[in-house]
Parts: structure tokens; sequence; C-alpha cells
């Protein structure tokens, strides 16, 4: 889950940002919650009679005979051309290991670039569903400046309630069946959803300005395609702790270690 260079926004349900007492942490929201074989025997006994025919025609002479002789050799077969090579890759391919999860938390890495990157926010937004009295997904990763889309696909009545980390509240509005509500997130940072409605429900949206970013696998593993050559900083958030690194993307295959 990234946002790379064409894909900019991640939705998953697998991961959830808990809001515990002196901050914040990423964790796994699952982990808390007729030759032909099938032929029949006359089709092949069929087959065989003509074969038999065949041969009892040519052995009784029922065949032409031709001269050798009169027999032109056939134009030899042009080879085909070489297939082309493939334009080697302008863009790097990330293939990288961070610290693996401690119980339910797990890593989240993002590269933010030394220069300016002209990459496009996307034209369609993420959408936040509810549906059985829960966000879907219940995580959403997004850059700054893009639109996210609240709907509600069911007939409770709910309210999208969005809290900044400072406990500011961004809106709380009202959702009934089919509505929905488009809001920009003009600032990176990580935002709580809740239901006032329904206590039960809650979900999370971090915002990043960056367009790339992603949630390590439970075993520290990620990848990230499509990422313009350069020096970034990747930064590795793990609960409540966050790490940097300096690196250098190429073009092509770079294996990357973000583990002290």
């Amino acid at each position: 889950m990234y946002l790379g260079f064409r894909q900019i926004a991640v939705e998953s349900v697998d991961y959830t940002l808990g809001c515990r007492e002196g901050g914040y942490a990423w964790y796994d929201h699952e982990l808390m919650s007729c030759l032909d074989p099938t032929a029949s025997p006359l089709c092949s006994r069929f087959y065989l009679g003509v074969l038999a025919l065949a041969l009892a025609t040519t052995a009784c002479g029922g065949g032409t005979t031709v001269d050798p002789e009169s027999v032109t050799a056939p134009e030899p077969v042009a080879e085909a051309p070489p297939a082309p090579t493939p334009a080697e890759s302008t863009h790097g391919e990330i293939n990288g290991t961070t610290q693996a999860a401690s119980g339910v938390v797990v890593s989240v890495v993002l590269l933010k670039p030394h220069g300016e990157l002209e990459i496009p926010l996307p034209e369609e937004p993420p959408v936040m569903d509810q549906y059985g009295r829960q966000f879907v997904p219940g995580f959403i990763l997004a850059r700054k400046g893009q639109t996210l889309r609240f709907t509600n696909s069911e007939e409770d009545l709910h309210t999208v309630h969005v809290k900044n980390t400072a406990g500011e509240s961004l809106f709380n509005i009202a959702t009934m069946m089919d509505s929905v509500y488009d809001y920009t997130f003009d600032e990176d940072d990580a935002y709580t959803v809740v239901c006032n409605t329904h206590t039960e429900m809650f979900a999370d949206i971090l915002i990043v300005d960056t367009p790339y970013a992603v949630v390590a696998d439970r075993d520290g593993g990620f990848t990230l395609s499509d990422v313009v050559p350069g020096s970034y900083t990747a930064t590795v958030i793990h609960g409540h702790e966050s790490r940097e690194y300096e690196i250098d993307i190429t073009p092509g295959l770079n294996e990357i270690s973000l583990i002290e």
C-alpha cells in the first residue's frame, strides 16, 4: 500500500490508527477485531477407421505417382526479426525492509523528496463508506490537498465527525442513506473519524505531504513503484517512535534497508 507515482491514495481495512494516551500507534486492525481424453469410444473408432481407409487406399495404388524431379523445393522460411529491446525504466522500484510488527503495531514508511516533484493529485477521491455500523475502509492513506468522499450505504442515520491530532473538529455532519460529502484535507496530519450516534464506529485517516507512503507488512517488508530517482528522507513511524534515513533512489530496482 503506497502513494506512488501513479497510485497516490490507499484504502485499507487491515490497518488503523489507534489513539492512546501519549500519542498514536498504527496497528493491525484484523488482529483487533476428439483429442480430448473425454472423447467417446465411437469418436475414437471413427478416426481409427479413417486412418485405416487412408492406408489401405495408398497400399492398393489408389494414390497418384509423382515424379520427384517435378517437385519444387519449398521456399525457406524467413526468420522472424528479433524482438525489440525494451527501453530501460527511468523510474525506480523499491524493495525495502524496515522494523517488523511489534504485537499489533506496524510500521509506516514515508519518502519525502529533497527537491520539488510535479506529481499531480488523483482526480477520483478515495471513499470512506458507512455500512454494517462500520467505516469501510477503516483506514485511508492520502496526500495533502486530496479530496476524500464520505458516504452512507445503509438505512441507519450516522454522523461523520473528523478531528485532528490537536482535538480540533474539522467537521461533524449527519449522513443519511445514499448521502455524499466531499472534504479536501489541506494539512498533513493524522485524523480520527467517529460516529457520534454509534460510538463503536471509528476509523483513521493519514494525510502526508509526499507522493510516496506505504504501510509495511507485518514482517517489515514494503514495496514502492514508479519512484522518481533522486535523494529522499525516509521516515519510519512505529508506534510513538519515528526514525529518519537519507537514501538515494536510482532507476531500476533499489534494495533498501531501513533498520538500525
